[in-house]
């Protein structure tokens, strides 16, 4: 047994150690050793079972391992804002090569590990059942727990959850859960394509607490009757202050300001307005390229409607199933005779292709000052006029699908509609970038992961709707995401969106006046969501937009 942080000449050891199934070590890591008496209690880990191996890794240990056995990763693992993301990225890395059981230090031991050891799966189990609304708001089925795991070295499911990793390397100073924690874990475990080969529990293996503040509602799992350590769960991942007085007094002038800019829609008057039995008709099992119509709203859109169509032709769509519909009007450039020209040369290769005039009945800004809060209310009402004439035009074809397009979206990836239609939901979107792998431009599509107090809420409320900052702590965008293949969401954006037919002739329209205060496409989205229709998002099927 070795205690404190290991020598260079027994990790070389270490690597030649025959590892049938999980090996019988044991891994802790922490800035320095000995760990403060408070923080945990390793030597409980040890006391319970004298046949392993026991590793500590400090944190230089840590990096030195890195450094050696993954050189690749160095720059990643060195770039991490919080020491925990390192912890988190070397813990992965410790199991894939040498194997055996990770566990942090603010946990203590219950029982002997022995009846892991030689097992051939990764053996893991669920976080607290108050934690797992974390993993459901995702779309994962759980959210697991990465303070304790066990695994045989070498296997392939941290090759995956390094991945994922990198994935997120970018978000250097992101949410540990979401860059390197429990939702990386949780995200990788749930699209491993071998479900045998890993064994999942509830809490109760790895991740009770002293407290046993929250049991599993029922024991599962292939070891239902072992329970081998507690966890103290001395972090928090969100904490909240109360308002003071004067802020809650601001927060009730700001509602009733709200109040009085008018009567807003309700979910029920709207609902009965649709046609229900349109709006739930199942999607048939034996679609093959359904009929598409491309609806591509566009003013003053003249230096971008040409590469436009180039990406819409690089579809390996078929062709005789689309059909393209520019929705023009109050164009001051050359986008009429463009699009007129367009149409001729290009009208034979689709099943159709026309122009058709809308008015947004909305007063022109700037472009360089569009995007000011105070100017969204009007322009996005706008928007949504515009749109919605320009469905109702066409909603008596016979498309099975709309896809809407912004005619300054440049780059699509050919099986972008098979890859959509794949998905077999009723609103899908992918990831609009202005370059490969960089941040959503698209900012309306997005999935809400909290709830804010009300004093924050009417805070962000401008115009009569709410606009919150980018990096807003209640939302995540489709860059945010980037681990997952698929995620609900609550607002989509217009700049490639697929929207079932049906939905729109059943009266699903993008909200004039301010459903749930959103408007446009953020309000389509959350109204079709409460209507029972969740909206999915494709974090790594991405879309280029032009940069002007």
């Amino acid at each position: 047994m070795f205690f404190g942080p290991p020598p260079i000449a027994l990790l070389a050891d270490m690597t030649s150690i025959p590892t049938p199934g999980i090996p019988r070590i044991l891994h802790q890591t922490w800035h320095t050793f000995p760990v403060p008496i408070e923080t945990g209690d390793t030597a409980s880990w040890q006391r319970l079972n004298p046949r392993w191996q026991y590793q500590f890794w400090d944190d230089t240990a840590l990096r030195d391992f890195m450094a050696g056995q993954f050189p690749q990763l160095l720059q990643v693992y060195d770039g991490y804002a919080h020491p925990v993301q390192r912890a988190d990225l070397a813990r992965y890395c410790l199991l894939k090569h040498f194997g055996g059981v990770y566990a942090d230090v603010d946990t203590r031991c219950l029982q002997s590990l022995e009846p892991l050891a030689g097992d051939p799966r990764v053996i893991l189990c669920e976080e607290p059942r108050d934690r797992q609304h974390h993993a459901h708001r995702r779309g994962l089925p759980a959210l697991l727990f990465n303070g304790t795991m066990a695994s045989p070295a070498g296997h392939p499911l941290w090759d995956a959850v390094i991945d994922h990793c990198l994935r997120m390397s970018s978000r250097t100073t992101g949410h540990v859960l979401e860059t390197t924690g429990p939702l990386i874990l949780s995200a990788a475990v749930a699209q491993w394509a071998q479900p045998d080969e890993i064994a999942l529990h509830s809490s109760h293996l790895f991740a009770e607490s002293d407290s046993d503040r929250c049991p599993p509602a029922e024991r599962f799992g292939p070891f239902r009757d072992l329970c081998v350590s507690q966890h103290f769960w001395q972090g928090s991942w969100f904490r909240e202050r109360p308002p003071h007085a004067l802020k809650r007094a601001v927060t009730k002038l700001r509602k009733l300001r709200h109040r009085l800019r008018g009567r807003r829609p309700r979910l029920a008057a709207l609902r009965a307005r649709m046609d229900e039995t349109l709006l739930h008709r199942e999607i048939p099992a034996d679609e093959r390229f359904p009929k598409v119509t491309i609806l591509i709203p566009v003013r003053n859109g003249a230096s971008t409607l040409a590469r436009n169509l180039d990406a819409i032709l690089g579809l390996d769509y078929p062709k005789n199933r689309i059909q393209i519909v520019y929705g023009e009007g109050d164009s001051s450039d050359e986008t009429p005779e463009i699009l007129k020209g367009l149409i001729a040369r290009h009208a034979a290769t689709f099943a159709g292709m026309r122009r058709l005039e809308t008015r947004r009945n909305a007063p022109h800004f700037p472009h360089a000052r569009r995007w000011r809060p105070a100017f969204q209310a009007k322009r996005r009402a706008g928007l949504a006029r515009a749109r919605n004439e320009l469905v109702r035009q066409v909603l008596a074809d016979d498309s099975d699908w709309i896809l809407w397009m912004d005619a300054d979206v440049i780059g699509l990836p050919s099986d972008l509609l098979t890859a959509l239609l794949a998905v077999r939901e009723k609103i899908v979107t992918p990831d609009c970038v202005l370059e490969p792998d960089g941040p959503s431009y698209d900012l309306n599509a997005f999935l809400d992961i909290g709830e804010p107090g009300e004093v924050e809420y009417m805070r962000h409320v401008r115009g009569g709707i709410f606009q919150p900052p980018v990096n807003y702590w209640a939302r995540r965008h489709l860059d945010d995401l980037r681990y997952l293949d698929r995620v609900p969401l609550n607002g989509v954006g217009g700049t490639v969106l697929l929207v079932r037919a049906d939905l729109h002739r059943a009266g699903l329209l993008f909200p004039e006046t301010p459903y749930r205060d959103l408007l446009e496409t953020e309000g389509l989205g959350q109204l079709a969501r409460d209507l029972g229709i969740v909206p999915v998002g494709l974090p790594s099927v991405q879309v280029l937009h032009d940069r002007q």
